[in-house]
């Protein structure tokens, strides 16, 4: 209603606007009317003044002269526009409902409480009576924009409808009800009212503009009548006329008739004719209305197939294959412009969803005369999709006849050569000036009687079959020796008579040698020229299932002690020298040998069984052991090899051929364990132990990661201050089946094998990790030692797992201790003496361990940067013994000199304490004090032992 209302304003004249300022005043005299009747009312009814209600209806009429002053102002004012006067009216209507709002609220708030004797009933009189009049004046006045109405209409109404919350008592329910059903009934009639004047406001606005178009459209009508009337007078003289000349149309209709009527007879016989020409020769012509982007095509079957010309939104790209769009474009545009006599391309367009090849022909038949612009143009095409198939199934097939890597030849129905392949010209030697014309056979040896007659049966089979295969063997007269598949078909014509005859031919001289060298390599070692693992494994099969007499049978298993270590010293080509000169030396000592194979790397096969033969297995392998006695040239230098036996006998060892192979293996593994150079036969004891190493180190790699390993902690003690200063790390594993396992099993295990280095890099992370746990309890002058091998070394880890832990658990290099063995130092001298650098620049300590049990001690005290020595338990345990005691004696006054810390290890009896401390040994470390303890244990232990020890826990 509110947009009606501002559109209907929009389109009101200056006439419209003074209405609705009159309205507006009227309406401002009746408010101020009711001003001055409420004050006359409220003497009329208490003969007194209420100041309260005084002043509001005072407020209320300083506002009217206000609105009245304003008003007249802004409407005589040139400057006003309509705009500011909708605002002017819409803000001065907001301030008349507020100020009726106040005034109400003052009857009911106040004037009870200034004066008892307002009742309910005068207060109605007071309030709701003056203010419904107005109301009802307001939208009589102001429905021409209900905007208007509702800026009085809803603050003057806030007072009634809140008054039964805040004052409750000033009337009973019933009376507050009909006061908002008639607020209601007010509100609801002035929307009606509204509604009313916008639609006769619009109604009115129509009728206007209709009476205008009415006396615009009699002007137009009087005029057309005038211009009617001239028209009649003219075509009466146009009639007479016309009349006239039809009689003389009629006679030149009749003669002009007859001879289209002849022509059209002879046009229709030549569009049979063009029809039956194009369609026999599979042409369509089209005609192209360049100005109207028109395509017509002639035939209506091609229309309906090629839609698409007559659609004028038919994308060219998307018909035209991408290929060659470019081409078609180009010599179009060259015909267009005039460059070219005609158009002229072969393109491929989609035709039910498949691209096929078209020529396409047209020219230009009209331009325009001014520009030379083409207007018109007409063609033909036709398709040459299955012309171009067939060229390409011909290049193809030549191609294919040229590069084909089988000989191809064609003879004609007498045998004679018509054309063949470069490839036939190169295996038979001749090429096709030299082969054209002669008989298939004229290029073999025919003097012989059984050629002749071979010569003659495929003849004959080819002539009555038409079809011949077979592996030839052909004599050429050139002198080359082929061994060939041949094969040849004939070929029919229409009437099923043969007019020609392919052959193909394939060199199978180069299969066959490939297929022996094939087995060969399949079957045998390519650098020692025995037979591999494969051929041994088949042979092995071969006597497993077999009916052979298995008596003496004996597996021989030889391997190359130190081989790898050749291999570094020397180079890998030394190495295959090696193993060839190996491989010719078990052959000179195996004459009688079944079989020798090498299996890998340096590991070799001997198989003997001589069932018709006294034989001794273990003099033959000695006899192998003494071969190997004579050193070897290698390269043009003498070299010593040895190398490791292991023999196992059926059915002596057991009776499957494939567990005596096992059990040959597992003498060959003993044999390398006592140090090689050596020969073992078949042991079950030595084999169920070696079993429970392998196992024992099967579980050891999954000990590592499920974390079975873990840490324990033997305490060192000071004999000066008799308080413990640091312990020593060792690992412990708790088998899920066998229970705690002794390091001394399990650790050689891990030395073998990288899982040394894990085991290692374990230990040094859960000692920092305790070493942050007891700085946390207070602890922070404990230190532990850490066992390190010489794997980890070599490997290159040991720096970064240090940091690593270290920076991960804040532990300082003091708190550090790493234990080297002898071991450890022997090789790569420098490389050691570097990372000894790096770990002292750590401030990490280096302890010597198992002094006095190695090769060269005191040359490693000299060269090493060395902390700590600790003596052996072996010279420990014998304190008491003279000898002993001077080793341990000299150990320390020696590393004393040195300024090292000497700490003994393996202390049990009081004895050996006492004898330690006299001799100034700086700690102690054994099972009188303690035995290694758990984490929580050995944290117990620190708390518990705090103060100088004095006795064995």
């Amino acid at each position: 209603m509110d947009q009606q209302s501002e559109l209907l304003y929009l389109r009101i004249d200056e006439t419209q606007v003074k209405r609705v300022y009159k309205n507006i005043q009227i309406l401002l005299t009746w408010i101020l009317f009711f001003c001055a009747y409420n004050i006359a009312l409220y003497y009329a009814l208490f003969k007194t003044f209420s100041y309260y209600f005084s002043i509001s209806n005072l407020f209320i009429s300083s506002i009217l002269v206000i609105g009245f002053v304003v008003s007249a102002r802004l409407l005589h004012s040139p400057h006003t526009t309509k705009s500011t006067l909708n605002i002017w009216y819409q803000l001065l209507c907001l301030a008349l409902g507020i100020s009726l709002g106040i005034n109400t609220y003052v009857a009911y708030a106040l004037l009870p409480v200034e004066n008892s004797a307002v009742g309910p009933f005068r207060l109605i009189m007071l309030s709701i009576v003056p203010v419904s009049i107005l109301h009802i004046l307001a939208f009589s006045y102001l429905s021409q924009n209900f905007r208007y109405f509702l800026l009085i209409f809803i603050p003057s109404i806030l007072p009634f409808i809140l008054a039964s919350v805040f004052f409750p008592n000033r009337f009973p329910l019933f009376i507050n009800i009909i006061i908002d059903a008639w607020l209601l009934i007010i509100f609801i009639a002035a929307i009606f009212a509204s509604k009313l004047h916008q639609r006769l406001s619009m109604l009115d606005s129509n009728n206007s503009a209709l009476a205008q178009q009415s006396q615009i459209l009699s002007l137009y009508t009087n005029e057309l009548q005038k211009k009617l009337r001239e028209q009649i007078e003219q075509s009466n003289h146009i009639r007479t006329a016309l009349e006239y000349n039809n009689g003389l149309l009629e006679e030149k209709v009749k003669q002009r008739s007859y001879e289209i009527k002849r022509i059209n007879e002879r046009l229709g016989s030549q569009q049979v004719n063009l029809n039956l020409a194009y369609e026999t020769a599979g042409i369509s012509s089209w005609s192209w209305d360049i100005k109207k982007r028109e395509i017509e095509v002639s035939t209506a079957m091609l229309e309906s197939e090629f839609e698409f010309f007559n659609n004028q939104n038919a994308d060219i790209n998307s018909i035209i294959h991408s290929d060659d769009i470019g081409i078609y474009k180009y010599r179009l545009r060259q015909h267009l412009r005039g460059k070219t006599e005609r158009f002229e391309a072969n393109y491929r367009i989609k035709r039910n969803k498949e691209w096929f090849w078209i020529q396409d022909i047209g020219k230009i038949i009209l331009r325009d005369k001014h520009s030379n612009h083409p207007l018109k143009m007409v063609g033909i095409f036709r398709d040459i999709h299955n012309e171009k198939k067939a060229q390409e199934q011909l290049r193809l097939a030549a191609k294919v006849f040229d590069h084909v890597v089988e000989g191809i030849f064609v003879l004609d129905p007498n045998f004679y050569y018509v054309n063949v392949n470069p490839c036939f010209e190169e295996l038979v030697g001749s090429n096709l000036q030299q082969l054209y014309g002669r008989h298939l056979f004229d290029l073999t040896i025919s003097h012989r009687a059984e050629i002749v007659k071979m010569h003659k049966m495929i003849s004959q089979q080819i002539m009555l079959t038409g079809y011949y295969e077979s592996e030839v063997q052909f004599d050429l007269v050139n002198g080359k020796k082929l061994n060939l598949l041949v094969k040849v078909n004939a070929i029919m014509d229409d009437q099923n008579k043969i007019i020609n005859y392919i052959g193909i031919t394939t060199d199978l001289t180069y299969r066959k040698k490939q297929e022996q060298r094939v087995s060969y390599l399949e079957n045998y070692d390519l650098l020692t020229a025995l037979p591999n693992r494969f051929y041994f494994n088949l042979k092995m099969h071969h006597f497993t299932h077999s009916n052979i007499d298995l008596k003496n049978f004996s597996i021989i298993r030889v391997n190359i002690d130190r081989f790898r270590l050749f291999n570094e010293i020397l180079n890998n080509n030394a190495g295959d020298a090696l193993l060839k000169m190996v491989a010719r030396r078990l052959e000179n000592s195996c004459v009688n040998a079944q079989l020798i194979a090498y299996l890998n790397n340096d590991d070799f096969a001997i198989i003997y069984n001589m069932p018709n033969q006294a034989f001794s297995i273990q003099q033959q392998a000695q006899t192998i052991l003494q071969d190997f006695q004579q050193p070897f040239q290698v390269l043009g230098k003498e070299q010593n090899v040895s190398i490791s036996i292991g023999v196992a006998t059926y059915p002596g060892h057991d009776r499957q051929l494939d567990n005596v192979l096992n059990h040959a293996e597992l003498a060959l593994a003993d044999a390398k364990r006592l140090g090689g150079n050596t020969i073992c036969v078949y042991n079950k004891e030595t084999t169920s132990l070696l079993d429970d190493s392998i196992m024992l180190k099967h579980d050891l790699q999954h000990a590592i990661k499920k974390q079975q390993l873990t840490v324990y902690y033997q305490p060192q003690i000071c004999t000066k201050t008799n308080q413990i200063v640091g312990f020593e790390a060792l690992v412990r594993w708790l088998h899920p089946e066998r229970g705690l396992i002794s390091p001394e099993l399990f650790i050689p295990l891990a030395e073998a094998t990288s899982l040394i280095s894990e085991i290692g890099q374990f230990v040094i992370f859960e000692s920092c990790k305790q070493l942050q746990i007891w700085r946390e309890q207070g602890f922070d002058n404990i230190r532990i030692s850490v066992n390190v091998v010489a794997q980890q070394i070599q490997r290159g880890q040991l720096l970064i797992d240090l940091d690593t832990a270290m920076s991960m658990y804040k532990v300082n290099g003091k708190q550090l201790e790493l234990e080297l063995t002898e071991s450890s130092l022997l090789d790569r001298t420098e490389n050691v003496l570097a990372l000894m650098d790096q770990i002292k620049q750590r401030n990490i300590q280096i302890s010597l361990d198992d002094f006095g049990t190695g090769y060269s001690s005191l040359a490693y005290l000299s060269q090493y940067p060395i902390n700590t020595l600790k003596i052996d338990r072996a010279f420990i345990s014998r304190i008491g013994t003279a000898r002993d005691a001077a080793i341990v004696d000299a150990i320390i006054a020696m590393g004393k000199a040195m300024g090292m810390v000497l700490i003994a290890e393996g202390v049990e009896t009081q004895e050996q304490v006492d004898y330690l401390q006299s001799r100034a040994c700086d700690l102690l470390q054994g099972y009188y004090f303690s035995k290694p303890l758990s984490a929580l244990e050995s944290t117990a232990y620190l708390n518990q032992y705090s103060s100088p020890l004095s006795a064995s826990s």
